[in-house]
């Protein structure tokens, strides 16, 4: 009995991390020169398979979280509203905006590049000993003077607890919190995006006399990796760069905008207090330094991401 019970636990551990690698990101050498970047980007209606039974929440939050991080790129992204109201004016549904012809919607979104995403598989399970919430989705970002594709990836996201869980205690917690299955979805999304974001080529760099961000040096904070916060501990967050500017941090896309004060020329500050009842998984600390223009530029702080635990 013990012996089935390993192997079963041994058997789920290896499928959830043959699903929790990193996102193999294909770009296409069209990205090999800077000058080659499309300026204006609108991400797409996500489609799926037809036999996902949750229609909606899947699509609708996956491409919701995808947006949150990809506008930390130097693109100028369209909102989501927009992007919609215009297929909707046009007569276009969900379907079939991602089938139209690259030119009949550059005249409807008038950007240069389009980001489509497919939701293959999505599902939320909790149940017995274990639960579990996967999306296994592929994405490419399109050309829409030529069709061609700049980058594009297919990728497996699961999140996963249960019978490597320590305590029952846990175990119940876990399941308590799939359970609630729009912030499962969520979850799981943030940690895809995440993952594939940082494969994805960034254009900023190439655009700083364009359209002249503001610089930043670096960013540091105090949170450390594969450790948890808890309530009443504080998220110091730190950065360096142009002076002048209005600054601001995130953790994720969970809490945004945090406000930073200039202690010294250039160099700003700023915290947060975890509050009982915040949860939030594996989360960039991102930094924003805006100009009088409105114009902002965003450095990611990549040695570790902020995970809050939810204490009682």
């Amino acid at each position: 009995m013990v012996f089935t019970r390993y192997c079963v636990s041994t058997l789920i551990c290896l499928a959830v991390l043959a699903g929790c690698g990193a996102p193999n990101v294909k770009v296409n050498k069209l990205l090999d020169n800077e000058t080659s970047f499309p300026k204006t980007v609108a991400i797409l209606p996500f489609t799926l398979e037809p036999n996902i039974k949750d229609k909606e929440s899947p699509r609708t939050i996956f491409r919701e979280v995808f947006y949150n991080n990809f506008s930390y790129l130097g693109y100028t992204d369209m909102t989501l509203d927009e992007v919609d109201q215009r297929l909707h004016h046009a007569g276009i549904s969900v379907e079939e905006a991602s089938g139209l012809r690259f030119m009949e919607l550059r005249r409807i979104l008038d950007v240069d590049a389009v980001v489509r995403g497919h939701l293959l598989e999505a599902y939320n399970f909790t149940g017995g000993i274990h639960a579990e919430t996967m999306i296994r989705a592929k994405l490419d970002m399109i050309d829409l003077k030529t069709g061609e594709s700049y980058w594009e990836v297919e990728h497996t996201e699961t999140a996963y607890s249960g019978i490597a869980t320590p305590t029952i205690v846990d175990i119940i917690q876990d399941q308590v919190e799939n359970a609630r299955v729009q912030e499962a979805y969520y979850k799981t999304s943030e940690v895809f995006c995440q993952r594939m974001l940082m494969q994805i080529p960034d254009p900023a760099p190439s655009r700083l006399e364009d359209v002249e961000l503001p610089t930043i040096a670096n960013i540091e904070t105090n949170i450390k990796a594969n450790k948890n916060l808890r309530p009443k501990d504080r998220i110091y967050v730190s950065m360096q760069g142009q002076p002048g500017m209005t600054a601001t941090f995130d953790i994720g896309s969970w809490k945004t905008g945090i406000p930073m004060k200039e202690v010294s020329p250039g160099v700003y500050t700023g915290n947060y207090v975890v509050k009982k009842g915040d949860r939030v998984m594996s989360a960039f600390i991102i930094g924003t330094l805006k100009n009088p223009k409105g114009l902002a530029r965003k450095k990611y702080y990549k040695a570790a991401l902020a995970s809050i635990e939810d204490g009682k």
